[in-house]
């Protein structure tokens, strides 16, 4: 009967990396502020003015769960200042509580096209 050879054991390690662009200051886009949650409206933008002067503005929310927004200013020029607190809402605060505070990443990806008459 032959007799098997064993093999040497082979050792691997497999790496996956990601990347990011980083901004500065390294926050959030947008902030949603539940009516019960451990952080005011007010507190939340004195945290971001500390770190990042200038660079959001607070839109306080009427009946519903969600007090106020703390959104970055340069998202509010993209779209007009009503749009992206309606759509942050409408699409996030029925799946949050008022104890909660919730970082949001908004994401703006630019699309056009243009038609060229070729004679």
């Amino acid at each position: 009967m032959a007799k098997k050879r064993e093999s040497p054991s082979k050792k691997q390690m497999e790496l996956r990396l990601s990347g990011q662009a980083f901004e500065i200051p390294p926050l959030w886009d947008a902030l949603l502020i539940g009516r019960q949650a451990p952080i005011g409206p007010e507190a939340a933008k004195r945290m971001a003015d500390s770190m990042a002067p200038g660079q959001f503005e607070l839109v306080r929310i009427q009946g519903a769960p969600v007090e106020a927004v703390l959104i970055r200013k340069t998202l509010v020029k993209v779209l007009t200042p009503e749009a992206l607190p309606e759509l942050l809402l409408e699409e996030l605060a029925p799946l949050i509580s008022e104890d909660q505070v919730v970082r949001v990443q908004v994401e703006v990806v630019l699309h056009t096209a243009r038609t060229v008459r070729l004679e």
